[in-house]
């Protein structure tokens, strides 16, 4: 309960929101309850038999790779056709092939989990513990050891009361909306980072922090930095890795037109 609790207040000038965000859980019979986020992944004390990773993403590429090189029998769960899908094609294609020829199992256009059953021990013990994974499309994924959901991040604000401050959030997501110079809409409060949902790379934080810090606390000629969230470089820690930097060959089409775009391989 409340009672004997201590509550200290602090005031400042500048209050800086950095709280980074948290693994989300799709809805779903069992699934929060017998799966991991890649918080969990670490948590691991044996590696699984039979593991299926959930998501499209950074996280569960590269731990569905992990995993694979180590031995473990990986399958891949994806909403859609491919995983990475906001990659180029070139790069999305070669990943979708690499992972495939690697063995891990890809379960395609499946519109997400349902649920997740465990087939329990029971007091005769009977039963192995092992999970069976139900997905939207009607595929089933039976004697699971470990299901690790990488499904997306939510901005960790719930517990901050930021309406009660006026300070202004995404309708859909919750981010904290800020301008070009991490500030938000109310004066004297910023906000950078994962909780902003703009370019969700610590890198990205780092410099968003350094520029402000700069500008607040700096010299004359600092008074307007201001880190650029365009032509962000990137690397997927995938099977094989990818790196990459700038607009996709979709994306520059649709900025520049096809006739302006030229594509060169080697």
């Amino acid at each position: 309960g409340k009672e004997g609790r201590t509550v200290t207040s602090y005031s400042a000038d500048r209050v800086l929101i950095a709280a980074g965000g948290y693994p989300m859980f799709p809805p779903g019979e069992g699934i929060m309850d017998h799966s991991i986020s890649s918080d969990g992944f670490f948590d691991l004390d044996d590696l699984p038999t039979k593991a299926v990773i959930v998501g499209a993403g950074y996280i569960a590429v590269e731990l569905a790779g992990v995993l694979q090189a180590l031995g473990t029998d990986t399958s891949l769960v994806l909403r859609k056709e491919k995983a990475m899908r906001y990659l180029d094609d070139m790069l999305s294609d070669t990943l979708d092939e690499e992972m495939s020829r690697h063995g891990i199992a890809i379960y395609r256009n499946t519109q997400g989990v349902k649920s997740i059953t465990v087939d329990d021990y029971d007091n005769n013990e009977n039963g192995d513990g092992l999970k069976t994974v139900h997905l939207n499309n009607g595929e089933v994924i039976n004697d699971v050891d470990t299901v690790l959901v990488a499904t997306g991040r939510a901005p960790a604000v719930e517990s901050l009361n930021l309406a009660n401050a006026g300070i202004a959030q995404k309708d859909d997501s919750g981010h904290i909306v800020v301008n070009e110079h991490s500030e938000t809409s109310v004066g004297g409060f910023y906000a950078l980072g994962d909780v902003c949902g703009t370019v969700e790379l610590t890198p990205m934080a780092i410099a968003a922090g350094r520029r402000l810090a700069d500008r607040l606390f700096g010299e004359e000629r600092f008074q307007n930095v201001k880190v650029s969230y365009d032509n962000v470089p990137t690397v997927i820690f995938s099977h094989p890795p990818i790196g990459t930097v700038g607009l996709t060959e979709n994306q520059a089409i649709d900025t520049y037109g096809q006739e302006n775009v030229k594509v060169f391989r080697a």
